[in-house]
Parts: C-alpha cells; structure tokens; sequence
C-alpha cells in the first residue's frame, strides 16, 4: 500500500478513536490527557483493536507534538513571571525535584534495572504535571487564590528544570559519561546558549515581529513563530542537546513580546491537535500484555510518587510556613505525574537506551496517579482555602 495512503488511514483511526474516548472522558469528567492514552491502547498494535500496525509515521507526528507542546509552554513563560515566582517556588521546586530523582533512581537500582533505565525512570518521576494541576485549578475556579498562585510559579520552575535536565540526560547519553566533570560542562553549555539565544532572540525577534505585523496578514506571522520555535528545536537537536529545549526558548522569546497572546491563540488549534497525537502514540507504545509482569514495580513506583511529592513539597512549604496544614494541601496538590513523564521516556525511545518495560510501567503510574490526582488537587485545594 502507498505510504502515503496508509498514513492517512492511520490518522482517520487515530483521531476519530482520540475524540470519542476524549468525549468519554469528559462526559466524566475525567482529564483528556487519560482518554488519549486509552484511546492509543485500544487502537495500538498491542490493544484489543489494533487498528494501528506501524506506529513509525506516528512517532514523526509525536515529534512536532513535543515541540508544539514545549513552545506553548515558553510562550504562557515571560521572563518577568521569574520576579513573580520568587525563591519560595524555586525551593520547592528544587527540593521535590532532587527528592524525586533520588526515589526514583533507587527503586530503579534496587529493581536490579540497568543504570539508563532507572536514570529516565529518576526523570521521569520528578515533574509534576502542569497540565491536570492547572485544569483543576481552573475547573474548581481556585485561579486567582494565593495557593495557586504558588503551585504555578512552583509548575514554572519545574518546568525549567525539566528542560535543563532533559539537555543533560540526552548530552549524557550522546557523549556516553557520566562523570561529574562532563555533567557540569554539559550544564554550563546549556546555561551559555540559554543565554546568548534568550539575548539575541529578545532583542532582534520583536523587532522582526513589528515589520511582519505591518503586512495584517496572521498567515506570515504564525508562519515566521512556527520556523522559529522549528528551527531552534533542530538548532539544538544539533548541538547535542534535546530539541524541547530549543521550543521552549522560541516561545519564551515571543512571549516578551506584544503579539505572544495573538500567536499563542494562533496555535492553539493546532498544538492541539499534535499534543492528542501525541499522548495517543504513547498510548499505542503501551504493552499492557506486560503489567501483568510488572504489576509490582507499578504498585511500589505509584506509591512512591504520591507519597514522595507530598512529603517533599511538605517539607519545602514547612521552611517557609508554620501551618501544616496549608504545607500538607499543597502537597497533595502536586502528587502527580503527567506529560513530562512520556517525553522523557520518548527522548529514551529515541536514544535507544531505555528497555521496552518502561512505558507500560511509568504509563499505567501515570494513569493511576492522573486519576488521583484530580481528587489530591481538589483536596488539597478545600485544605488551604481556609488560608487564603
């Protein structure tokens, strides 16, 4: 059959299954990011139906969707926010991201898993998801209250490090060391591009902007936006590092700029799209034939997740607060994983370092967390209202 036309019936597959179980998971009222993943089971080349044989053509898809995904991300991140989120987030943030990587890199080692997979799996345990927390928050109205005003500038940083560390686990692997030395310099490289990139990009790319929006035409503009965030994923890629970080970039320097919230609206549709494309790749990579196997490491990982970010957030709370309470509510709040976790097992895919066991494992805790975590955020949220 033409390549071409296999595609096609692939993608017809693909998102008539993705908008009837998302439509599902609406109806109860379940986050979208769950009905994709199932939507990918059911017509994966291990689910029940499979509908989908080849999932090579969509990994290309899935490629553009983390970009997409990652150059939203930076264009809803001016560096004023920075000033806003001050060294309360940013310690938080640090504390539960170390103590996630430390849990997550012994339950690894102590499963007997070689040194990549429980690197990815350490990384993959360490953010929490921005997406579900930010959805609650809006659904349940808690938006413009103080404790949401922390989690975001808490999810900003996060989301930070997780693309710093995504650029060294991927340098890590290319350049195949992992000695401290190497991992400094592959640090002190990123921090250098981040630099000169956000330097050059504030102070020429507005200006760009200005001359394009004189023509009145959206076309030219979100053209111009779509290259930039395209063209730095690949500068990156090139040089050693991941190509999200690269998208990030591209949208935190728009996002200075007075036409981001017409280019942010611009995309939407389309990042959409790509990022439901996404998370249904991930869902058709997903041999769930394997759980059975792996049943333990699922129960042990979940558990560690939920407890681990709890406790940890609890305690970056307590050197600040004095209520255990208001510190315990945000905790619970953050103690979940999300679509971090699947770009950075796909960046392993990619890399071809990380086993065929991971996905299931980390997907099914991501399942179950995302199901609890929609509870733990609204919990934690009726915890510190008392507080605000």
């Amino acid at each position: 059959m033409n390549i071409g036309i296999e595609l096609l019936g692939d993608l017809a597959y693909l998102l008539i299954t993705c908008a009837a179980v998302g439509a599902l998971a609406y109806i109860l009222r379940q986050p979208l990011i769950l009905g994709f993943l199932v939507a990918g089971m059911l017509i994966g080349p291990f689910g029940p139906l499979g509908l989908i044989k080849n999932t090579d053509m969509l990994n290309n898809f899935s490629d553009i969707a983390i970009v997409l995904l990652l150059f939203g991300v930076g264009l809803a991140f001016p560096l004023s926010h920075l000033k806003g989120v001050g060294k309360i987030g940013i310690t938080i943030a640090v504390i539960e991201v170390l103590a996630m990587l430390g849990i997550g890199f012994a339950i690894g080692t102590a499963f007997g898993w070689n040194f990549y997979d429980s690197m990815f799996l350490a990384a993959a345990l360490s953010i929490s998801s921005t997406a579900i927390i930010i959805k609650v928050l809006e659904d349940t109205g808690k938006m413009e209250t103080t404790s949401a005003l922390l989690l975001t500038g808490i999810l900003v940083i996060e989301d930070i490090i997780a693309i710093v560390m995504l650029s060294t686990i991927h340098s890590t692997v290319i350049t195949g060391s992992v000695e401290l030395p190497v991992i400094m310099w592959t640090l002190a490289k990123i921090g250098m591009f981040f630099g000169v990139t956000l330097t050059l990009g504030i102070f020429i790319v507005p200006k760009i902007f200005n001359l394009i929006s004189r023509l009145e035409r959206y076309e030219i503009t979100i053209t111009f936006a779509l290259g930039l965030a395209f063209g730095l994923s690949f500068l990156t890629y090139s040089l050693g590092f991941s190509a999200a970080t690269g998208a990030f970039l591209a949208g935190v320097i728009i996002a200075g700029s007075k036409f981001s919230e017409d280019i942010s609206l611009l995309i939407t549709p389309t990042k959409e799209i790509f990022t439901a494309i996404f998370f249904v790749t991930i869902g058709a990579l997903m041999d769930l034939t394997q759980i059975g196997t792996f049943w333990i490491p699922v129960v042990i990982i979940t558990a560690a997740v939920i407890i681990g970010k709890i406790f940890s957030v609890y305690f970056g709370m307590r050197l600040f607060t004095t209520s255990r309470q208001y510190a315990f509510g945000i905790g619970l709040s953050m103690a979940q994983l999300g679509e971090f976790s699947f770009i950075v097992l796909k960046t392993g895919k990619d890399l071809n370092v990380i086993s065929d066991m991971l996905f299931p494992i980390v997907g099914m805790v991501v399942v179950i967390t995302t199901f609890l975590g929609v509870i733990l955020v609204k919990r934690g949220t009726k915890i510190v209202e008392v507080y605000e």
